[in-house]
């Protein structure tokens, strides 16, 4: 029984070695208090409203969806994390295998032999036999290369550790990608019912036309010029359908949804919501990646990963390989007219010895070469998150300046319009100024509304690139969604738009 005590000591030795060497990092579900980057107040001025109304199901039903929901099912059903925590799963597994690597195998077994006729005797004569005998045998063997197996359990450790923070990435990035998809859809819908309005102001058009035409006081040129405009916002119309419908299919397919149902988004209106604050200096947001960054944080995962495996490699040709072996059991034989019951069986071995040969410096050598591979591909994902960063930050400054630029021009491009419009009632302006006014309010009303979609982007990809974006921080609590706002909407046409699609299309 001392034999089966010091291998018992000694597998307890090696599994605390192999598992507090693994976890010398923290693991990302170390409690750690994220920074607050939000801002205290978010954006003055007036949102873009929206309009559904013209808006049926592509092939089957609508569902109206907010951005809370869209993170939500993004992070519960999207097929990229589902797989990610697969292969957290694989890791796990490949780690209890290692760890597995430390105890003995236990191998019970039960022989039984029968023989009859002639067997040979141990000093070599040919002697007649008929006998038979049953052997039961529970036997416990240990092979292992101390240095080798406490390497591979730290380096499947921190592949499972990367595994994890891997999979933290797939979520933030899900998460944000779900979140753009759906500003797009929005920004889609706003393009959508601007391209509405815009025929309803084309039909209005060439209606006061023909009335004009009729009392003599018009040109038949303006009519054409009119006819060929509704006929070219038709064209608009059905493009902004199918570009609503396409950004509806990938946002479901982000979602894991059926592609066949039209997501509409539920809010009434766009608005700029800000959740990186403005006083962050670059440097303040290359340190909070360089911290936070999951990303990062398995790379580097993966060096000491791969670090530990070159030290295997190493210990497996220098340590020493260790094997015992102890087998308890019995046999019992009977032979025609005598019979020998079980007799108890007991046998103890040990040894050590080395195994050296050329292959083992191949080994270390590529050991050493995915060591420095890891090595590179770290340096290689920093320059990157620090590119993100930069152009992350100078997207949301620069989106940020156009916002009052676009409401700038909206508003003096509706003024001139309505100008316009009035000088044509007083038959001193021509049908093609009406156009060109009208053509300016429609590209100042898209700028506007890309504009607050864009900028809302920047900030998730911002955010992003800080390594703290997740489901409760795409909302800020003091954000427009969650609070009342001010809505800025167009002033209606006189003219409501006619059906200038079939029902099929979508349009009603």
């Amino acid at each position: 029984m001392s034999e089966i005590k010091t291998v018992t000591a000694v597998l307890l030795l090696f599994v605390a070695l192999g598992h507090f060497g693994g976890c010398a990092a923290p693991g990302p579900g170390s409690a750690r208090i994220r920074p607050d980057v939000s801002p205290s107040t978010q954006p003055t001025g007036e949102s873009f409203r929206l309009d559904r109304s013209q808006i049926a199901p592509m092939y089957r039903e609508l569902l109206a969806i907010d951005l809370s929901t869209v993170v939500s099912v993004a992070a519960a059903q999207n097929i990229d994390i589902r797989q990610a925590r697969q292969r957290v799963r694989a890791a796990e597994g490949r780690y209890e295998s290692s760890l597995g690597a430390i105890f003995p195998v236990f191998a019970p077994s039960l022989s039984y032999e029968d023989v009859e006729g002639s067997v040979r005797a141990v000093n070599g004569p040919v002697v007649p036999a008929d006998f038979n005998s049953f052997a039961p045998v529970a036997l416990v063997q240990w092979v292992i290369n101390p240095g080798k197996v406490v390497s591979d359990i730290i380096a499947a450790r921190k592949r499972l550790l990367a595994s994890e923070q891997q999979e933290q990435f797939v979520v933030m990035e899900t998460i944000r990608a779900s979140a753009v998809q759906y500003y797009d859809l929005m920004l889609a819908q706003a393009k959508l019912s601007l391209a509405n309005r815009a025929v309803a102001e084309a039909e209005e058009l060439l209606r006061i036309t023909r009335v004009r035409l009729n009392a003599g006081a018009g040109l038949p040129a303006d009519d054409l010029r009119a006819q060929a405009a509704l006929a070219g916002r038709q064209q608009d119309l059905a493009l902004a359908l199918n570009a609503f419908y396409q950004a509806s299919v990938a946002l479901a397919v982000t979602l894991h949804l059926d592609s066949a149902v039209t997501l509409v988004p539920k809010p009434d209106e766009i608005a700029p919501v800000t959740l990186v604050r403005e006083d962050l200096t670059l440097d303040q947001c290359l340190g909070l990646a360089l911290e936070w960054r999951t990303d990062l944080q398995g790379v580097r995962s993966l060096i000491a990963a791969a670090a530990a495996e070159t030290a295997g490699a190493t210990w497996g040709a220098l340590a020493p390989q260790v094997q015992a072996g102890y087998q308890y059991g019995g046999i019992s034989s009977h032979i025609p007219g005598q019979t020998f019951g079980i007799h108890e069986q007991k046998r103890f071995a040990a040894s050590a010895g080395w195994a050296l040969g050329l292959s083992t410096f191949g080994q270390v050598k590529t050991a050493n070469a995915g060591e420095r591979q890891a090595r590179l591909e770290a340096e290689r994902q920093l320059d990157q998150v620090r590119a993100q960063v930069v152009r992350a930050t100078e997207d949301s400054r620069t989106n940020k300046k156009i916002l009052p630029m676009a409401r700038q021009q909206l508003a003096a491009a509706e003024e001139a319009l309505r100008l316009t419009q009035a000088n044509l009632q007083a038959g001193t302006m021509l049908t093609l100024d009406v156009l060109q006014a009208e053509d300016a309010v429609n590209e100042a009303r898209l700028r506007y509304a890309q504009a607050v979609a864009r900028y809302n982007q920047s900030q998730l990809n911002l955010l992003e690139g800080l390594g703290l974006l997740d489901v409760n921080s795409v909302i800020p609590s003091n954000s427009p969604a969650t609070a009342p706002a001010s809505a800025y909407s167009p002033s209606a046409p006189s003219h409501t738009a006619a059906s200038v699609l079939d029902g099929k299309a979508g349009i009603r």
